[in-house]
């Protein structure tokens, strides 16, 4: 009963969706396994008539493997479920839309990051479109419109000019932040009744993601490897990216290491968030930061059973980062010309957790888990600031906190949900 009511739950990657299928002769719908794009790809081809077909089914991969053209053969709309399965089909796709390049006859859904699959995005060059659909946000949850308060930082002058408004971007009535981060944002783990289900739930998705997905994308002969490889890249979510760390603890070689990390970047299991390094005399961290594409998933591979363990788990601030960061750039996708998301660290240490970059804007944000502030809470911001001054008028702090703040005339402390749910 439960799964039936995901149904209903709008997807603030609708719009954009459909405003695709109006421009582009292909539309591809990714995300990682479980967040919905069948749901949503359903919803709109029952609107647009659009006859659907999964290659998860074996004996539609088999027609589409030997016959391809007979999938779309006289159909004016056609959606192609799971289409990372059957890369042969791509070529004859590329060839059909060629012939007949109507708008919107091809929508594809894909478990994988087709843009990161080469032989792929080769055959769809210059003919398709990208949409992903990450997991469920909390303004997705509380049906609320997104983003609308990251617009409003990033376009906003000062702290004042943002305070004013505050009263548009209300606290989600009985938030508790661990519960959030703990539960993630696959809709049929949410709609489970208690956090046992939902933990069964996310062994049997590893399960599932390694049987089908991993199958499909490459061929690993030591599952048990590529499994401990799994839960040590996202027990490291909101860590520099270590390979040859991860290769010695997992007992692999680094070349393997590097390969299996970019086949969980392909799957949208792990995401590689680069450094912001331009334009100052600094001396700056390089490398990239990996987090977990689903703050639930990466519980349980941490041994993170309830709410009640991560509460006092020493990576509570790391997995609420890793929260942050599924919303900041679920949000961040949406707005006109996606703002890109980096980090800052010096070589000294002195970091801000995220950076938007907008057109000649930017905007540092810092992430606590604490219900109150002090200097020290903001001292990276301070220093980030400082250093981009006419580009950074003001930074900005999420806490665990019920109140809007301003701790300093360029910082804003804002509440977690005004702005997850907003």
């Amino acid at each position: 009963m439960m799964a039936e009511k995901l149904i209903f739950i709008p997807r603030l990657q609708a719009t954009k969706l459909q405003k695709a299928l109006e421009t582009l002769r292909i539309v591809v719908l990714t995300g990682a396994r479980q967040t919905g794009k069948t749901t949503l790809a359903k919803a709109i081809g029952e609107d647009e008539g659009r006859t659907f077909v999964t290659l998860d089914r074996p004996e539609s991969l088999e027609a589409a493997e030997r016959n391809p053209e007979a999938l779309w053969h006289g159909l004016d709309r056609i959606t192609i479920d799971e289409v990372q399965r059957s890369p042969r089909l791509l070529d004859y796709l590329k060839i059909e839309v060629d012939r007949n390049p109507k708008k919107g006859r091809f929508l594809l859904t894909g478990s994988a990051n087709l843009l990161l699959m080469a032989s792929i995005s080769d055959s769809l060059a210059g003919r398709a479109g990208y949409i992903t659909l990450p997991p469920l946000t909390l303004a997705e949850r509380l049906a609320r419109p997104e983003g609308s308060l990251l617009r409003l930082l990033l376009e906003a002058g000062d702290t004042a000019a943002v305070l004013k408004r505050k009263g548009d971007f209300p606290v989600a009535e009985g938030f508790v932040l661990v519960r959030a981060v703990f539960e993630g944002g696959f809709p049929e783990a949410i709609g489970l009744p208690d956090e046992d289900a939902m933990d069964l739930w996310r062994e049997s998705y590893v399960a599932t993601y390694i049987e089908r997905d991993l199958r499909n994308l490459s061929q690993i002969a030591d599952l048990p490897d590529f499994l401990r490889l799994l839960r040590l890249s996202l027990d490291r979510s909101g860590q520099l990216v270590n390979i040859d760390g991860l290769a010695r603890d997992a007992g692999i070689s680094s070349s393997t290491a590097r390969r299996w990390l970019n086949l969980l970047e392909v799957s949208f299991q792990v995401q590689k968030l680069a450094p912001y390094c331009a334009g100052t005399a600094k001396r700056l961290v390089k490398s990239p930061k990996l987090y977990a594409g689903d703050s639930g998933l990466a519980c349980h591979l941490c041994g993170i059973r309830t709410s009640r363990d991560l509460a006092t788990s020493p990576r509570l601030g790391a997995l609420c980062e890793t929260f942050l960061y599924q919303h900041l750039t679920a949000y961040a996708e949406l707005m006109p010309g996606s703002p890109r998301i980096f980090f800052w660290r010096t070589a000294r240490g002195r970091e801000v957790d995220f950076v938007l970059e907008a057109a000649d804007r930017l905007l540092p944000i810092e992430v606590k888990t604490s219900r109150t502030l002090g200097a020290r809470d903001y001292a990276g911001l301070q220093e980030f600031l400082g250093e981009y001054p006419r580009t950074a008028p003001f930074g900005v702090v999420f806490y665990d906190g019920e109140e809007w703040l301003r701790p300093a005339m360029n910082i804003l402390a804002i509440p977690w949900s005004s702005f997850a749910a907003n």
